[in-house]
């Protein structure tokens, strides 16, 4: 038994444009990242997605319900699903961070440190683990669109044991689709 995720990142916001940290703070999606958005719902016509699942945070809402008008299902908000907590760097432009002794620990690797205030990476991993297994218990056998973060995203899939040396912003462009199935049996998450 299986059920099929596909694992969107949000559409370009405003912050996105000007390499700046959202976290769990937002901004709007830019004309680009409604385009992108509508992009992911048109990759997605043919695999007859059940019902979409978003982080409640606004530009991922704003993706989900761009996509919603597109594939014609009912969207639900999860607050599980937000983006990894960034602390005092939120809000923050990129490159005035880059210098930060822990830049590359904090953004590049899968470990406990924490930028104060925010999140670790393994307690991002470990939450989006446990709202995706959620979602996939409750909907034995359907094909589900998650929209979502690119951190989180990145944390989530070093938490299944897919390391990478680089940042989410790399790995992961907006409007990007991920796809994963869950084994039931095995209980287990599996790249396609």
């Amino acid at each position: 038994m299986k059920t099929t995720l596909y694992i969107a990142r949000h559409g370009e916001t405003q912050w996105n444009q000007v390499q700046r940290f959202q976290g769990q703070l937002d901004s709007n999606l830019t004309e680009l990242g409604e385009i992108q958005s509508v992009q992911i719902a048109q990759q997605l016509l043919d695999k007859n997605i059940d019902i979409i699942f978003s982080s409640d945070l606004g530009r991922a809402k704003h993706s989900a319900e761009i996509c919603q008008g597109l594939l014609n299902v009912k969207v639900k908000l999860d607050k599980n699903l937000t983006e990894r907590h960034l602390g005092h760097w939120q809000g923050e432009k990129i490159e005035n961070l880059s210098h930060d002794t822990n830049y590359n620990e904090l953004l590049y690797k899968f470990t406990e440190l924490a930028p104060k205030g925010g999140e670790s990476a393994v307690t991002c991993g470990q939450r989006i683990y446990n709202a995706l297994k959620e979602i996939v218990r409750a909907y034995t056998t359907q094909n589900i669109l998650v929209i979502f973060h690119g951190e989180a995203l990145r944390c989530f899939l070093a938490f299944l044991g897919e390391f990478s040396n680089q940042n989410a912003y790399d790995l992961f462009k907006n409007g990007c689709v991920t796809h994963l199935t869950y084994d039931h049996n095995a209980e287990a998450f599996n790249l396609s």
